[in-house]
């Protein structure tokens, strides 16, 4: 009985023990849910990694954030890294962000490239001759700070992020962003949370040697991927609870993987930043890797695809995101989306202050810009004037910023560009052999705007050219040359080469000029001239032999040039028309009443039918009249290029240079050109004309001649590769044409 007792009192102590458990349970759930119900949501920060061009893999997992509506509450980035980050982080979607980046042209992008026609006039048949350009400065010839300056990389952030130019902490923009680059000088990472939102997404993928460096702060920077690439514990320094990451480094490579220049570059930062990743990649809650590894840092013509994969590699995570995103109950929250200016959009601008102006005026400066202040200035007013003035080749980088609420304060700065450069071309032909340009180019000597330079090529065929020239625009501007040639001129006779005569050449030439638009010149001057020929036999009625003379000229010209590049333009225009008087003592020449008379024309229009198909109709004409005209203005046809060293050749593809001798030279060509693929092309060329000694009889006493080349083409750092074979109705032979490099 007793025993039961107490069985019967365990029991009812032990139903009594599962109640208040019950009820302790149901009390600790009712509170946990209570508290859930008043604590605020997880903070979620983004760490979106360096890696060159593979960054544009993080635009396709933004695609997928976006699509998911996860919020996003702190961003941090290095490198390219930043640039995604940085635009996310002012309310740019992952798909206006895709937008931009495959409506760049990265090649001219990165490459600091501008149209030729911001280009000044005198600086346009300088503009692309030489391979290597450098700074001459006290201590003597230098190498620059890196091979591009980021002169379009940095307008192009700063046009695109024009409404924030007055947020000077990063925390204030609508998602709190940072960025990290490193100290050159220290070695030391640098957050970058404060300042100018463009400067510092330019500081934070400066890849050393490839991009100068940026000085912020009395701090000379350069990318953070040296030293942080993947700067997570940066992200919960600024209240990340929950980490998501995207890193598209591809680590070390083996010593068979390293084939370039860049491979060498990625794998020294990979390297720097090693020890660093290691430590953060522990604080990652959502660890996303897209898989890139077939493609490289310089991969940036294959943005769509690199996108396209990002893209994949983010819809894998979408049940882990999605979980995240209930557990948390997540919500986006509003950002308001940031609709970039277009060139249409405009600003009232009531004053212009200039930073970084010492030799340079501040009137060549706000000439350039060409902005009426105060009033209304277009986007693209604006991008014409930074275009302007940094194509005037005074600046090295012109950077902008719009500050100011209702009416805005333009602030331009600029870096001089050394005053003194020391620049070098190199060049191989059939016609001219090696050659090498050495050139030394000196500004605002004597006066503002102005530029000195000095030419020697070294060649079979030497040259020296020196020029003093001040441009005002439309205000006359004057130009100054000397130059020296040393030339071998072969002599033909039916066709076939009898020999060669040497000539040497002095000219002084003056001239005054006006200048619109930078592709427009007209002007007028006068040149003396002076040619001793030496030879051992007479050219088919051409008398040569030890003849010298001088010759004075006058001249008046119009030219025009609007192509956006030099070499295969794809649109504008190019033309060169001058006439001129020959005269042998000042007035006239000798056995004459009058001066010689000769009219020079040369024309070509640049005809894109698609993308990679141009057409370039072409024209010569060269007329000479009066009696006893000298042996030296007759005009010399042939040849498949035309160089600038004496204006007496006329270009004709299926002959030899200067083949052909008359007075009269009428050329009509018309150049076929497809791109093959990038840089290449292959180019059909036909021509034909006509040559005469009577004006006046011209198409009744003359000659026709005909030719055709065709030719491959590759477009190279140095400048283009040309291999041509070529015909003509005048030779009983295919001719073939060698031509590397640069024309100088």
């Amino acid at each position: 009985m007793k025993i039961k007792l107490n069985k019967n009192i365990r029991m009812k102590h032990s139903l009594l023990l599962i109640l208040l458990l019950s009820l302790a349970s149901i009390s600790s759930a009712k509170l946990k849910s209570d508290t859930l119900k008043n604590k605020k949501r997880p903070k979620i920060g983004l760490v979106l990694s360096g890696g060159g061009a593979k960054g544009f893999a993080h635009v396709g997992v933004l695609k997928v954030i976006d699509e998911l509506e996860i919020p996003i509450d702190y961003i941090a980035g290095t490198s390219m890294g930043s640039i995604i980050g940085g635009f996310y982080s002012i309310g740019y979607s992952a798909d206006q962000i895709e937008e931009m980046i495959l409506s760049q042209n990265w090649d001219k992008l990165l490459a600091d490239e501008i149209s030729r026609k911001y280009v000044p006039f005198h600086e346009k048949q300088n503009y692309e001759r030489h391979v290597l350009s450098f700074p001459i400065k006290p201590k003597g010839i230098q190498l620059p700070s890196g091979i591009v300056s980021g002169q379009n990389v940095i307008n192009l952030f700063e046009r695109l992020s024009i409404d924030y130019h007055d947020v000077n902490n990063f925390k204030n923009l609508p998602i709190p962003f940072v960025c990290v680059a490193t100290d050159i000088e220290t070695g030391e990472a640098v957050i970058l949370d404060k300042g100018y939102l463009p400067e510092a997404m330019r500081a934070s993928m400066a890849i050393p040697t490839v991009f100068s460096p940026i000085e912020i702060d009395g701090r000379l920077l350069v990318d953070g991927g040296m030293v942080n690439n993947f700067p997570v514990k940066e992200v919960v320094d600024m209240g990340a609870d929950i980490v998501i990451g995207v890193d598209v480094q591809s680590g070390p490579k083996s010593k068979e993987e390293l084939n370039s220049f860049l491979d060498i570059i990625n794998q020294t930062v990979s390297l720097m930043a090693l020890n660093e990743f290691k430590k953060n990649i522990d604080f990652v809650d959502v660890y996303i890797k897209p898989d890139i590894n077939n493609y490289s840092v310089g991969s940036f013509n294959e943005a769509d695809s690199l996108i396209r994969k990002g893209e994949e590699i983010g819809r894998k995570y979408i049940p882990e995101l999605k979980e995240l995103k209930e557990k948390y109950q997540l919500k986006k929250k509003k950002i308001k989306k940031y609709k970039p200016p277009v060139d249409s959009t405009t600003y009232y601008v009531k004053n212009i202050e200039f930073e970084g102006l010492n030799e340079v005026s501040k009137s060549l400066l706000a000439g350039k810009l060409n902005l009426d202040t105060p009033g209304e200035v277009s986007l693209h007013q604006l991008k014409k004037g930074i275009n302007r003035s940094f194509g005037s080749r005074y600046f090295d980088n012109v950077d902008f910023k719009l500050v100011g609420n209702k009416t805005k304060s333009l602030q331009v700065r600029v870096k001089e560009r050394t005053t003194k450069r020391f620049n070098v071309g190199l060049r191989y032909d059939s016609d001219n052999k090696a050659g090498v340009l050495l050139n030394t180019t000196f500004r605002n000597k004597l006066r503002s705007g102005s530029h000195l330079s000095f030419d020697l090529k070294l060649a079979e065929n030497p040259r020296f050219v020196t020029t003093y020239a001040i441009d005002n625009g439309l205000k006359p501007g004057i130009t100054i040359q000397a130059e020296y040639n040393d030339w071998q001129v072969d002599g033909f006779e039916d066709g076939k080469k009898i020999g060669n005569y040497d000539l040497d050449y002095y000219k002084l030439d003056v001239n005054t000029h006006s200048i619109l638009r930078e592709s427009y010149s007209v002007g007028i001057g006068a040149k003396a001239e002076y040619y001793n020929l030496q030879s051992n036999y007479s050219l088919p009625d051409v008398e040569l032999e030890g003849t010298d003379d001088y010759f004075f000229s006058y001249y008046a010209f119009l030219r025009i040039d609007s192509h956006e590049k030099a070499y295969y333009p794809k649109k504008g225009v190019s033309l060169y028309g001058e006439y001129k008087l020959v005269t042998n003592n000042g007035a006239r020449l000798d056995g004459m009443e009058r001066p010689a008379s000769i009219a020079y024309l040369k024309f070509q229009k640049a005809i894109s039918i698609s993308p990679t198909f141009t057409v370039y109709p072409k024209a010569y004409a060269r007329v000479v009249w009066g009696k006893s005209i000298p042996d030296f203005f007759k005009t010399y046809t042939g040849g498949i290029d035309q160089t600038d060293y004496f204006d007496i050749q006329m270009p004709f593809v299926g002959l030899e240079r200067m083949e052909m001798n008359s007075n009269n030279s009428f050329i009509f060509r018309t150049d076929f050109q497809y791109e093959l693929f990038r840089n290449n092309y292959l180019i059909f060329k036909a021509n034909f004309g006509r040559l005469s000694d009577d004006i006046n009889r011209s198409f009744e006493s003359g000659e026709w001649i005909r030719g055709v080349a065709l030719t491959y083409s590759y477009n190279s750092l140095i400048g283009p590769m040309e291999f041509s074979l070529m015909y003509s109705n005048k030779k009983d032979k295919v001719l073939n044409y060698v031509s590397l490099g640069y024309w100088f």
